[in-house]
């Protein structure tokens, strides 16, 4: 059997996606049970050419990865898996806008009824997809993401006097306006991972945070800065997941995380949760993990056990008797 992973085209700062399945695709490959394809399609202004190019390069099972969704009018009903990460174009445009039917249609409504099955990577998702497209939920598998092998736990001593922040993305709903006027009075320093917008440095100027800034790094560049890291934050409005929360775990690092879905539910125990839009809790919860050693490390030991539930053997494993059930 082999398998045809669908990548969209890469993008600077954008390669959650490919990371993952990247990870996947080569997982399943060396097992030996299944043979892999990678097929990457170009400019998202070639989207007629690209539901082309998809169609030419099906193999007995297709995986349209995630943001191309629009490629699955090019493939074989039969044998397409669809995996969705998320809705948040529902919060980018408002239905006076054209572009809302646009994706509504090309990437959800028309890609969701010729698919075979859906994979989700929460819950969360889940529900979004059935009450924006109203597709029964038995065609929807929940298959979580997982954390790159690589990650490991790697211990440090917690600096209490200046604690090291990472923070990653500096998106909208990242929420990264509000963290830092939280931090407001609290002597750390902000370690952020994204592009900067001049509102973004104002701000950090302005509430006197100190701070580092990158923006897209390596792998190996990612993992170091969680290594020298002391905490977490990962407080967004909105997700489909929610990567950081255990790669946070892994690492072993304490974390502080939103109470909405699914942070909450691929938390679990293993992060303190507070109210994205409340800046004081923000602010008041921070304090109280940089006070308290002990609650410090009951995250840390949560977290190793919460990130069992993600590893990429586990996963592969379930994405593996999907494809295999499609061709019974």
């Amino acid at each position: 059997m082999y398998v045809s992973y669908f990548f969209r085209k890469r993008r600077k700062n954008a390669y959650s996606i490919e990371h993952i399945f990247e990870g996947l695709s080569a997982q399943i490959k060396k097992e030996g049970r299944i043979g892999v394809r990678k097929i990457e399609v170009s400019s998202i202004r070639d989207i007629f050419t690209n539901i082309f190019q998809a169609r030419a390069a099906q193999s007995e099972v297709n995986h349209i990865t995630g943001d191309i969704y629009y490629v699955m009018l090019g493939l074989n009903k039969k044998n397409t898996v669809l995996t969705i990460h998320d809705c948040v174009f529902k919060t980018q445009y408002s239905k006076w806008n054209p572009k809302y039917w646009i994706i509504n249609w090309l990437w959800y409504q028309l890609p969701v009824r010729r698919s075979n099955m859906i994979t989700t990577i929460s819950e969360k998702t889940k529900n979004e997809v059935i009450e924006l497209t109203g597709v029964s939920g038995e065609k929807i598998k929940i298959v979580p993401n997982f954390y790159d092998p690589r990650f490991s736990f790697v211990s440090k001593k917690f600096n209490a006097d200046c604690p090291r922040i990472l923070q990653i993305g500096t998106k909208k709903n990242k929420n990264l306006h509000r963290i830092i006027k939280a931090l407001n009075g609290i002597n750390c320093e902000l370690d952020i991972v994204g592009p900067l917008t001049e509102d973004i440095k104002q701000l950090l100027k302005e509430n006197n945070i100190k701070y580092l800034n990158s923006s897209n790094i390596t792998f190996e560049e990612l993992k170091k800065k969680y290594e020298e890291t002391d905490m977490v934050l990962f407080i967004s409005t909105y997700e489909g997941f929610g990567m950081p929360i255990i790669e946070a775990n892994v690492v072993g690092r304490p974390l502080i995380t939103s109470n909405l879905s699914p942070m909450t539910e691929i938390a679990d125990d293993s992060a303190i949760k507070v109210n994205p839009y409340d800046e004081l809790e923000i602010k008041l919860t921070v304090m109280q993990l940089i006070a308290d050693a002990e609650l410090r490390g009951q995250l840390i030991k949560n977290g190793i056990m919460n990130a069992e539930r993600y590893n990429i053997n586990i996963i592969a494993d379930e994405y593996t008797s999907l494809y295999q059930s499609m061709l019974k």
